[in-house]
């Protein structure tokens, strides 16, 4: 890391000015060094150990990371931005390398963003984070607002630096054709007009990533990416508690290749328009089962909602070729797979599901395999289960024939499993136990042994923990079936059942 050359105020060591030198390592440490350690500190902390002693005393003005907010009011009584600038003129003068502000709503406080934007624009700064509604701020009841914000152009370097910036809880109607650098966009809580998006994307050719998070809350949201972008990248977040049910969201991203959609699919309807050639696309919708209306199982059936969202984007992303599903997306699976609903063709060649190997998600999990006939890569990243209540179906019987499918997994050739959570995390040489790395994950080696059987091309299996990785090409010894008396009800292509399944028989 670069740094400059600290005054000669400060020198660097001080064994006299401190009566327990020989055990303050820290101090002796280079300076690049505790620069770094006080770029992780807060800008009141970094400032504070300007007391500890002279070698001390002016570090902190070399900081490359700025960031204040209510916290700053809190130790220091002063309001963030008169302080900000004033850091700024203590800083000497040097490049920074990123500004973090978070701030109390305030109309009069225009002219200074405009004014801490134009800053970063000269200064060099490559990351630049701004809330306008600060949700820690105490000082009074949080509430919904958003301050609306004008970029203005002719304050601008031509040639900003800026790579990724983040906006939240602000009214925002484009930026500026000056960002040529941006590559990543964050928004979160921002008010969209319909056009907003598109001419964002136009307006920065560099852009690549796109993330907004409960933007447009209360109404629709258009996300319209323009014809001429570079954006290679969309991500959508929304909560279940931040958006408001009846509102829609519409999509329109030609040149997009990567989509995701996490926490939440919360209003009534997505749609996607036009062709997206998207060769990747993620649902990790892990605030779903929060909703007791996402999905219930009763005795009286399956009831869902939300679910459809869902099921119709997945069925739309079938040709991306890298596909990541969460536990609760793998759950509703299975519920289709209950309701004898044959998965669609994917043209999936890496998948990637996150489960918890459960009896609920098995069938999920063998809904995927048995439509993913391309099948090259797949991995499995293990961790808790949602939160599904399915006390009613576990008691269910399954009767009848099964189903009817083509090849399965001729192409799969490598399997990785991943455990970063359980307690055999590592072993002794190639005295790997498939045993305790699959405990508390019931169905684990169930899922090993139908892949090592219908996988005929399989090469290599994988275990992955948090410390070691064990890969072997002999699978003789994995995939024992010892607990399971049905092993006919087990098999991939006996998940499914006839229609005489429908009356569920106990």
């Amino acid at each position: 890391m670069d740094c400059p050359q600290l005054s000669s105020k400060c020198p660097r060591h001080s064994a006299t000015s401190d009566d327990n030198c020989d055990l303050d390592y820290i101090s002796n440490l280079h300076d690049d060094i505790l620069i770094q350690i006080l770029d992780k500190l807060p800008m009141e902390e970094a400032v504070d150990t300007s007391l500890l002693s002279k070698r001390w005393k002016d570090i902190w003005r070399y900081k490359k990371k700025v960031e204040l907010g209510y916290q700053w009011v809190q130790r220091t009584g002063k309001k963030v931005l008169p302080s900000l600038f004033k850091i700024f003129r203590a800083l000497r003068e040097q490049n920074i390398h990123s500004i973090s502000v978070s701030l109390r709503y305030d109309l009069s406080m225009l002219t200074e963003i405009q004014s801490l934007i134009a800053y970063a624009s000269v200064k060099n700064v490559e990351e630049l984070y701004i809330d306008f509604n600060d949700r820690n701020d105490r000082r009074s009841r949080w509430r919904r607002r958003y301050i609306s914000v004008l970029i203005p152009e002719c304050e601008l370097s031509q040639c900003s630096s800026l790579v990724k910036l983040s906006l939240k809880s602000l009214q925002l109607e484009t930026l500026p054709p000056r960002f040529e650098a941006l590559r990543e966009l964050f928004l979160e809580r921002v008010k969209l007009a319909e056009d907003s998006l598109e001419n964002i994307t136009n307006n920065c050719p560099s852009l690549a990533l796109l993330s907004l998070t409960n933007c447009n809350p209360n109404a629709d949201l258009k996300v319209i990416i323009g014809a001429n972008s570079n954006l290679r990248c969309l991500v959508i977040r929304e909560e279940l508690s931040e958006v408001q049910k009846m509102t829609e969201l519409c999509i329109r991203a030609t040149n997009v290749k990567a989509i995701e959609f996490a926490l939440a699919l919360p209003r009534k309807a997505y749609q996607i328009e036009g062709t997206l050639v998207c060769s990747e696309a993620t649902f990790r919708l892990n605030q779903m089962h929060r909703s007791r209306q996402a999905m219930r199982v009763t005795s009286l059936g399956i009831n869902g909602k939300f679910t459809k969202n869902f099921l119709g984007l997945l069925r739309t992303l079938r040709a991306a070729e890298v596909l990541t599903l969460s536990s609760w997306c793998i759950q509703v699976l299975s519920i289709e797979v209950v309701k004898l609903q044959q998965p669609p063709i994917f043209e999936v060649r890496h998948l990637i599901l996150e489960t918890g190997l459960i009896r609920w998600e098995f069938r999920g999990i063998a809904y995927m395999l048995l439509g993913c006939y391309k099948l090259e890569n797949l991995l499995i990243v293990m961790g808790a289960p949602a939160e599904l209540k399915f006390e009613y179906m576990e008691n269910v019987k399954y009767y009848g024939i099964t189903m009817s499918f083509g090849k399965i997994l001729q192409d799969l050739t490598i399997v990785e499993f991943r455990n970063y959570s359980g307690n055999y995390q590592t072993w002794d040489g190639d005295d790997f136990n498939e045993i305790q790395f699959f405990a508390g994950f019931e169905f684990g080696s169930l899922l090993v042994w139908n892949l090592k059987t219908y996988a005929t091309g399989l090469k290599k299996l994988v275990f992955t923990t948090g410390k070691k990785r064990f890969e072997t090409s002999q699978f003789e010894g994995f995939g024992d079936l010892f607990s399971f008396t049905h092993l006919d009800y087990c098999q991939l292509p006996c998940v499914y059942r006839s229609a005489e399944y429908r009356g569920y028989h106990r």
